[in-house]
């Protein structure tokens, strides 16, 4: 089915030569399965308003139409809807292009099949948009580098990485490895369809769409040929999609190897380095898909991210807002199981006992607010909830009356969060198990 070519070079030989390849993507099967993942993923309609749920009508009256058009290499891309979400960390917003419903599924079908053979030939320094491989693991392997004596790193960012995509040379990689003209020809339209944003129309002429299935596969094709490059040089490195870290013994060998791969990706690729994000320094001063390594190879969170959650369970215990105890412990419980997941491998465990703190005294005064505006009713609310040992004539007292926050801990105790099913910010990440100490491999 797959091939290797010797004049492949830095694609690492593979080869999709087959002379049907178009037909393999219409395969009833392979349409199914991305009609099924398109289903499931949701969101919102494309510029053709065409829903998830509308999607099934559309494919009974025209899916012959649909694939006619793509086995002879006429189908033509709509255009996106552009929108924007805050970055992390309040830095910016971020422009998405919301394909089509339609797109989506033709752009999952050909994914599906030329996503494994491609893939299987990037670097195993490569993390980013990857199958099986995540942000832990490339936290893990940098680990191991500073461990192993490689104090210092080229920390390099590419700036607006997704939008300064080079289309001539992300196709001409493409075209190495994927010879059917017809999918070439539509994964270049794909590329060049246009985006509407605030009722004005944008042609593209640079850059991938995020959001689509194939802008990860693309990108990582993109930056391929500078894994191979840096492997070559035996450096140590990795990469988690435009964040490249490569890592030295010695701040001489940082600059050295910065400027070197500055220079390679402005000149070969066309991309520009962030100034602000991209220097050569110790490793400590250095961060990582939101981890501190120092040189002991011990990892935190940075303090931005914690102070994020933070924000998030004030929002989630406003006193002003009264919500159903069920419903909020629900989604704090989900807040919680997705930092910890990730945030894991932080070794401090007074961050989390102090975290796991400030949740209960939050949730204190989220119901103990409920019950003094329920005047006569709150002692009897109180105790429906399971909070037995409260006496207090909510009747007669205000907010602010030292005599309910001194006692909140007997009227609410710490058993009545578990009882409840809240979830424990310390508990949830030990059950993830915790990497991060020194030593630790």
């Amino acid at each position: 089915m797959y091939s290797k070519e010797e004049d492949s070079g830095d694609l690492g030989g593979v080869s999709i030569s087959i002379p049907n390849l178009m037909e393999i993507i219409c395969e009833r099967d392979n349409l199914n399965a991305a009609y099924k993942k398109v289903y499931r993923n949701r969101g919102i309609p494309g510029i053709d308003n065409i829903s998830v749920d509308a999607m099934n009508d559309w494919l009974k009256a025209n899916k012959d139409a649909l694939i006619n058009s793509l086995l002879d290499g006429t189908y033509v891309p709509r255009p996106v809807k552009g929108i924007y979400i805050p970055k992390p960390r309040k830095r910016g917003i971020r422009c998405i292009g919301v394909l089509s419903v339609i797109d989506r599924l033709v752009q999952n079908a050909i994914f599906q099949i030329i996503c494994d053979p491609i893939d299987n030939m990037f670097s195993d320094h490569s993390f980013g948009f990857r199958r099986n491989r995540s942000a832990l693991d490339a936290i893990q392997l940098a680990r191991n580098y500073i461990l192993d004596g490689y104090k210092y790193v080229a920390d390099i960012d590419i700036e607006k990485f997704f939008d300064n995509i080079h289309h001539d040379k992300v196709m001409y990689k493409l075209s190495r490895i994927v010879h059917d003209k017809r999918v070439l020809k539509i994964v270049r339209r794909f590329l060049r369809a246009g985006m509407w944003r605030y009722d004005v129309y944008i042609e593209r002429v640079s850059g991938v769409y995020q959001g689509g299935s194939l802008s990860p596969l693309l990108s990582n094709l993109m930056l391929h040929e500078v894994d191979v490059l840096l492997e070559d040089r035996g450096h140590k490195f990795c990469r988690y999609a435009d964040d490249i870290k490569i890592y030295t013994k010695s701040q001489k060998a940082a600059d050295r190897v910065l400027l070197s791969v500055e220079k390679y990706l402005s000149q070969t690729l066309k991309l520009k380095c962030n100034e602000r994000k991209t220097k050569a320094c110790r490793v400590r001063d250095s961060e990582f898909l939101g981890y501190n390594i120092d040189e002991n190879g011990r990892i935190t969170a940075i303090q931005e991210n914690i102070d994020a959650l933070k924000y998030k369970i004030k929002k989630l215990t406003n006193r002003s807002v009264f919500r159903s105890l069920k419903t909020m412990i629900l989604e704090l419980n989900q807040i919680i199981v997705g930092w910890t997941s990730y945030f894991r491998y932080d070794y401090r465990q007074d961050i989390y006992r102090d975290l796991d703190t400030m949740l209960r005294r939050r949730i204190r005064a989220n119901i103990i607010r409920r019950a003094i505006v329920l005047r006569s009713d709150g002692l009897a609310w109180i105790k429906s909830i399971g909070c037995k040992h409260c006496n207090i004539d909510f009747n007669r007292i205000r907010w602010n009356c030292g005599l309910v926050t001194r006692r909140a801990n007997y009227i609410i105790r710490n058993e009545w969060f578990s009882e409840n099913n809240l979830r424990s910010i310390l508990q949830s990440k030990e059950k993830y198990g915790a990497r991060g100490r020194t030593g630790d491999r």
